[in-house]
């Protein structure tokens, strides 16, 4: 469960406060799907997205990295004060195929530092860079207090394509409960979302973020100044597989 606090010259007060309302209008359950959005915040894209999805009053997730959190701060709150929600991807965007546990706690528990202080969200999911995740690191995240949020079809912006095509693919692939995996780090696609929008809006698409269609349970909540309660793994030098 993410927990908004009140920020006060960018700090978070440390009170728990009502939980971010991620629920759906009555009459809409059974259409919904998510865009997870990864890599920003970014200037050049992620004020596009958020302008197209305010138009049609629908939301999605955003899973930012720590750095890019610290270098946009205002993007980061402004998603968060239009009712999106924020995932934890790293504080710098490793590859994740060559880190350690260690150095993945180190990554989860900065970028969770910077974005609580910056927005006084503590995130309920962690995705992976590359949507890699060894059992072993799966089992790292889900320490630290974290569920792992897998995407259930990629756009394929990441492969350059031309704006009918990420069109083509994404509508002949969404279907009711998709978990849509999308970046902020490739402008060309980004740019060309707000059509994908909108082409999905018209199929009677509700675009939501992934804890309105997952909701927590009574056991998962987080305090938006919660601190890991798990030591650092000792770093044996071995990258992870």
């Amino acid at each position: 469960m993410l927990m908004l606090a009140q920020v006060a010259n960018g700090q978070p007060v440390s009170q728990d406060l009502p939980a971010q309302d991620f629920s759906q209008p009555p009459g809409t359950e059974g259409r919904e799907i998510a865009f997870v959005f990864e890599d920003g915040p970014l200037p050049q894209t992620t004020a596009l997205l958020l302008d197209a999805l305010k138009n049609l009053g629908m939301k999605a997730t955003f899973a930012v990295s720590g750095e890019n959190v610290e270098f946009n701060p205002g993007l980061a709150r402004r998603i968060v004060a239009e009712g999106h929600e924020l995932a934890n991807h790293t504080y710098s965007l490793p590859n994740l195929k060559h880190v350690s546990p260690a150095d993945l706690v180190r990554e989860i528990r900065a970028a969770d530092e910077a974005i609580v202080r910056v927005t006084g969200v503590k995130p309920r999911y962690f995705r992976a860079t590359n949507g890699e995740l060894s059992e072993s690191l799966r089992s790292v995240v889900e320490g630290e207090g974290y569920e792992v949020l897998d995407c259930t079809l990629d756009s394929g912006d990441w492969r350059n394509p031309s704006s009918e095509k990420l069109m083509r693919g994404i509508l002949a692939g969404a279907k009711p409960g998709s978990v849509i995996l999308a970046h902020e780090s490739f402008p060309k696609s980004a740019k060309s979302m707000p059509a994908v929008f909108d082409a999905l809006a018209k199929r009677d698409f509700i675009l939501c973020t992934v804890s309105a269609m997952h909701p927590p349970g009574p056991q998962q909540g987080h305090s938006a100044t919660a601190q890991p309660s798990n030591p650092l793994p000792r770093d044996s030098g071995g990258s992870a597989n």
